[in-house]
This record gives C-alpha cells, sequence and structure tokens, in this order.
C-alpha cells in the first residue's frame, strides 16, 4: 500500500489553504488515499510558496470537517502519549513509509521524530503537516498550555496557547519536544449547522433505507434547499457514508459485537458492504482497525 494520506486529512489541506487565501489543487484519491508522489509534490509546491506555517495550521481545521473515523479514534485518546501511541498503530496498519517514533517521555512531556527509510526521508513539509495535525489533536484531547518545540528545550516554538509560529529557515523539522501542563476533560460540541443537524438525524436510524428526500422531510425543508447546503460536505451520499462509518467505528471501539452485528447496526447492506466502504474510507479493514484502536475492556471477536 502506498504512502496514507487520508481523505480527510486531504480535505483538512484544502481547507487550511483556502482560508489562507491559497488555492491549491490536489490529485484525485484513490478511494481513502492519496499516491506517495502526489502528496508530496502538492505539499512541495505550498512549502516553496507559502513557508511551512499554512501546513502547520492544517490540525486545526480538522474540526471543520464531517466526522471520520480515524480522527474519532484518535481524538478518543486518553493522554498525549495514548494519542501517539494510537498514531503509530495507524501508521502500522496503513504501512506508512514515514513514522513518528517516540524518543523520550515523562509525565508531562515526549520527544517524538519523525522518521522514514534513509533514501527518502519525509521532507520538511511533510513533517509540518504530521506535526501540526498531532499538536492541534493534542489540544483538542485536553491538552493545557500544549507547547512544542524543534528539538530541546531551548529550541524554537513552533506552537503555543493555540497558535503556530513559522519555523527559521534552516531549522531542522522532524524532531519535536511537546510539553503540556495537565490534562482536562473536553466535550466536543455537537454543531448546529445543517451538515450535524442532518447527522444527528441520519445517525438516529441508521437501519432506515434513507432517500435525500426522506431526509430533506424529516428536515422540514425542501429536496434542494438540502441538496444545496449539504453541499460543502460532499452531498448526501458522503454524508450517510460518513455517519455509517463514524457508528461502525465506535461499535469496533467500544464493543464486542462480530462484524454482521456492526455491519447491520450501522445500516450497510451486507459484510461485505462494511469492509468494503470501510476500507475505502480509512485504508484499514473492520478487523484492522478493530485490532487498532479496541478499548482494553473489549476483546475483538472475528466473526
Amino acid at each position: 500500500m502506498e504512502e496514507f494520506a487520508s481523505a480527510v486529512l486531504v480535505a483538512a489541506v484544502q481547507r487550511a489553504l483556502a482560508g489562507d487565501g491559497i488555492p491549491v489543487v490536489v490529485p484525485p484519491l484513490s478511494g481513502a488515499l492519496l499516491p506517495l508522489e502526489a502528496k508530496r509534490r502538492t505539499l512541495a509546491r505550498v512549502s516553496e510558496a507559502h513557508g511551512l506555517l499554512p501546513l502547520l495550521r492544517v490540525g486545526l481545521f480538522l474540526a471543520e470537517l464531517p466526522p471520520d473515523p480515524a480522527i474519532s479514534a484518535l481524538l478518543a485518546s486518553d493522554t498525549p502519549h495514548d494519542l501517539f501511541a494510537r498514531w503509530s498503530r495507524l501508521e502500522r496498519f496503513t504501512h506508512s513509509r514515514h513514522r513518528v517514533v517516540i524518543r523520550e517521555a515523562g509525565p508531562k512531556y515526549l520527544i517524538a521524530e519523525h522518521v522514514g527509510p534513509p533514501a527518502a526521508p519525509p521532507e520538511p513539509a511533510e513533517d509540518a503537516l504530521i506535526l501540526g495535525v498531532l499538536a492541534a489533536l493534542t489540544a483538542a484531547i485536553g491538552g493545557q498550555a500544549v507547547t512544542v518545540r524543534l528539538g530541546s528545550d531551548s529550541a524554537p516554538v513552533v506552537f503555543a496557547k493555540g497558535v503556530f509560529m513559522e519555523p527559521p529557515p534552516g531549522h531542522g523539522t522532524a524532531l519535536w519536544h511537546f510539553t503540556w501542563s495537565s490534562l482536562a476533560s473536553t466535550v466536543h460540541p455537537a454543531g448546529t449547522d445543517a451538515a450535524s443537524h442532518a447527522r444527528r438525524i441520519l445517525a438516529g436510524d441508521l437501519g432506515r433505507r434513507w432517500t435525500l428526500g426522506g431526509l430533506a422531510a424529516e428536515l422540514a425543508t425542501s429536496t434542494r434547499s438540502l441538496q444545496r447546503r449539504l453541499r460543502a460536505d460532499g452531498g448526501f451520499n458522503a454524508l450517510l457514508s460518513a455517519t455509517r462509518a463514524e457508528a461502525a467505528a465506535d461499535l469496533l471501539m467500544n464493543s464486542e459485537h462480530p462484524l454482521s452485528i456492526v455491519g447491520f447496526a450501522s445500516g450497510y447492506a451486507d459484510q461485505p458492504h462494511l469492509t468494503r466502504d470501510f476500507k475505502r474510507r480509512t485504508a484499514m479493514t473492520p478487523l484492522a482497525y478493530r485490532s487498532a484502536f479496541a478499548s482494553s475492556a473489549t476483546a475483538p471477536i472475528d466473526s
């Protein structure tokens, strides 16, 4: 499998750069993946023209995108150490050629390095993208006063008080020193926009054979109006697929139900439909996802 670049991460790149007024055309995805060389070319063009700061800021835009099973699994982390362990499992299951390796860790800090094969180490643009995502996720799971430096205690700060800063020219970007003062429980708002409301309606009855017209009726609006309001989130079919995958991911992480029950409860036509759609969205089979992210209190069932 080629280097992992999930659909949601590619969408976050596009949203973040658009927010900075930077036009970028990302090559078409193959399911949940963007080929390695296409990703590297895209990120290199952005960094050459605009520096690394726009790529660092990509992680801040994850919350604005439709739910994604992989991001949900990462946001369920209890601590930054747990977050980095989950990220490592995600890299392993998606056969990523670049890995985030923990070099040192303590109660309120960790030092990580972004590494790859000697012949193809991560480029600074790739370092910036992954660093930005992990910094934003560390804050999102409750990290207080999260600070990230590019190396030791005296190295340049690139993230503090929720704000990213441009790395100094020529400074190494692969070694990261994360610190935080404490951890707080977080409550992620459900959202009040049309897509969030629609997702809640869909999630409440995934066994129903939903149509755009049926959803519009539930929302007391016209089909055309709903179609227009959902366009920014990929449209009705994409929203329904994301909602099903989100429900399946929750069951895979937090229950012992076999895949047949997970698929049925999440609204899939059959188990092959679950496997096909879930892998397209996450680059992982449901069993691989469960093995990577299941709660320690639940024992995986393979049937």
